[in-house]
């Protein structure tokens, strides 16, 4: 079951008065396509045809329901005989008014993305100018959308996980709006541990290619001139230092007799450098 039917079927178990049954009637309505004097939805969500038609029922309004089979695929139709029962809009000055009116449209028109996969609500209400109108009616209440078109047809579409974590919370749908919010935790989390991680990888790529030049340059100053060469400070730590690369140089520094601090180790470091350097550049010279 995708993550859209879900959201569907939450709404569905939603209790309505007798007034939240017009309005939800009437957002249905309006959110249906138009044919002729009525007007007529599809879904392959058996429990979202039963109770639309069971509104259209409640509030008197006469409809027909039908079954069939596209591409092996069961589509459950509802028809409302009179399509101009969507007008005028109700009122829906009051949050949980809109709210009903919306899970209606909803219903018959809405669309969310699996929020593993990306995050985007949609609304295909086809006629412009009726999406023009909704979305009025959503920014009314505190709400944005924007409004778009695809192959020819008009709709009201949401990118941002909030939002419409907001607006399925405003609908009644809260544990699939509390579900997006939970995977967008999730992300985070797997983002931040993703990046600590790569950088700390960097880093132990620095230090070990760092550690690498560094007995490099111990193993030159051995080669040419041996040991002796370095004063006894500088090869307690170039020993240590061939010993294991992997040693940080805190580490190096407290193996040390006397021990001494990281920065004191970073010196004799770069003193070894700075006279691996020099016998390079006089071997140079010299060949």
């Amino acid at each position: 079951m995708s993550f859209a039917a879900d959201v569907k079927n939450e709404l569905c178990k939603a209790e309505h008065s007798r007034k939240q049954l017009e309005l939800l009637s009437k957002g249905a309505a309006y959110a249906m396509t138009e044919d002729g004097e009525g007007c007529f939805f599809n879904t392959e969500n058996k429990r979202v045809a039963d109770s639309i038609a069971d509104a259209f029922d409640s509030v008197g309004k006469e409809y027909s329901t039908g079954e069939s089979t596209f591409r092996g695929r069961t589509l459950y139709t509802v028809t409302l005989a009179d399509k101009s029962y969507a007008y005028p809009m109700p009122d829906c000055s009051g949050d949980d008014a809109f709210g009903v009116y919306l899970r209606g449209v909803f219903l018959v028109c809405g669309l969310v993305a699996n929020p593993e996969k990306g995050y985007q609500l949609e609304l295909f209400l086809h006629d412009e100018s009726k999406c023009r109108t909704l979305l009025s009616m959503i920014e009314e209440h505190g709400m944005g959308a924007k409004l778009s078109s695809r192959r020819g047809s008009s709709f009201l579409y949401i990118k941002e996980s909030e939002k419409i974590s907001d607006m399925l919370t405003y609908m009644g749908a809260m544990m699939q709006a509390m579900e997006i919010m939970n995977v967008k935790i999730y992300k985070e989390v797997r983002n931040n541990v993703n990046r600590s991680v790569n950088c700390e990888a960097a880093n132990l790529d620095k230090t070990i290619a760092a550690a690498q030049k560094q007995a490099d340059d111990i193993n030159y100053i051995f080669e040419k001139r041996g040991e002796g060469y370095l004063p006894d400070e500088l090869l307690q730590v170039a020993k240590i230092r061939l010993t294991a690369l992997e040693l940080s140089l805190s580490d190096i520094g407290k193996m040390l007799e006397p021990p001494i601090s990281r920065s004191g180790v970073n010196h004799r470091l770069r003193k070894i450098s700075l006279i691996a350097d020099t016998l390079r550049g006089e071997d140079n010279r010299g060949e």
